[in-house]
């Protein structure tokens, strides 16, 4: 079995990506604006999910690429650059997340609050409040997955990954991922079920 400090045995992406993190520690500021703009679309559709916010998706990502660009020379291993800038975007949303936690205790419950939720402006005003029930339920089920969980099931439904991207970036197998992307669908359902 090949590891991935063997030339042959290092996928050409992942090599590509393993240099410019290389040369961005080393002071190359167009490697590092390279790797953001290869992750970018990825680190937005996660953070946009994760948030309901597309200003607040900007923001996360935003602060997760100055922690990232002024962390990058402790990163020991640079294959592993992408679960490392995502483990801080998770972080930050996580962040965000309990913020609105708090903002949403101190705030007047009888006022009405535009969220930012996209899902609200894909409605045809047939039925809004079932529709409003509906995405409460989701929201609840997928909030009942851990962060690996909520990431692989993002990646497959909203990022258009396939499973062994998926698999790849977080360092397991695809028989592994299928496990673990079937039990997140399961929980999910039992929560639903509730």
């Amino acid at each position: 079995m090949k590891k991935w400090g063997d030339e042959e045995g290092v996928p050409e992406e992942a090599e590509k990506t393993a240099q410019l993190v290389c040369s961005a520690q080393k002071g190359d500021q167009d490697a590092f604006m390279q790797l953001y703009q290869m992750y970018y679309r990825e680190m937005y559709a996660y953070a946009a999910y994760m948030l309901r916010h597309p200003q607040d998706a900007e923001d996360a990502v935003s602060d997760t690429v100055v922690a990232a660009f002024e962390s990058l020379k402790k990163l020991r291993d640079v294959y592993r650059f992408r679960q490392w800038i995502f483990k801080i975007l998770s972080n930050k949303c996580r962040k965000k997340r309990k913020q609105y936690v708090q903002r949403n205790k101190y705030q007047d419950p009888g006022r009405e609050e535009m969220d930012g939720d996209p899902l609200k402006s894909i409605s045809d005003g047939r039925n809004i409040e079932k529709e409003a029930t509906d995405r409460e339920w989701i929201r609840d089920a997928f909030d009942c997955l851990s962060e690996e969980e909520r990431y692989i099931v993002n990646s497959f439904l909203f990022g258009g990954y396939r499973g062994e991207e998926i698999a790849d970036s977080l360092g397991i197998g695809s028989s592994t991922l299928r496990s673990k992307y079937r039990r997140a669908l399961m929980k999910m359902r039992k929560k639903l079920d509730e």
